[in-house]
């Protein structure tokens, strides 16, 4: 039970794309179509995801308050996504090293199940709902 990074810290993925590749993308109609189809899976198609996919912003600015809690629940592996509060997150920082924790003291739990990690369409979801890459 001693996750110490928030979700958007552990899962979030660095760009490799520069912010100068982004914006000064080909402007003629024969470059697009060649970088397209020289990197069909490239940055055309992380743009339209992109655009497909728009996030509330307050949604996004409290992304990095969301934790991913492993612990033992009824004697059975659990794990849990907390919205933490943001003027509890300190709080509930140090009371993860208690032997028990009440998790909704700290915040909203988002999803929980038993088991030790959480299945992917659970974590994808989070990073879709809150606009983590």
């Amino acid at each position: 039970m001693n996750e110490q990074k928030s979700f958007a810290e552990r899962y979030g993925k660095k760009s490799s794309y520069t912010s100068s590749n982004l914006t000064s993308g080909s402007s003629s109609q024969e470059d697009k179509s060649q970088a397209s189809n020289s990197n069909p899976d490239g940055i055309n198609n992380i743009l339209d995801q992109n655009a497909k996919k728009a996030v509330d912003p307050q949604k996004r600015a409290l992304a990095q308050y969301i934790y991913l809690v492993k612990g033992v629940d009824a004697g059975r592996n659990a794990w849990y996504y907390v919205l933490v509060e943001r003027l509890k997150v300190q709080l509930f920082l140090k009371a993860l090293n208690d032997e028990i924790i009440h998790l909704e003291k700290y915040g909203k739990i988002l999803y929980s199940a038993y088991g030790d990690e959480p299945p992917a369409n659970i974590t994808q979801l989070v990073k879709d709902e809150y606009g983590i890459e």
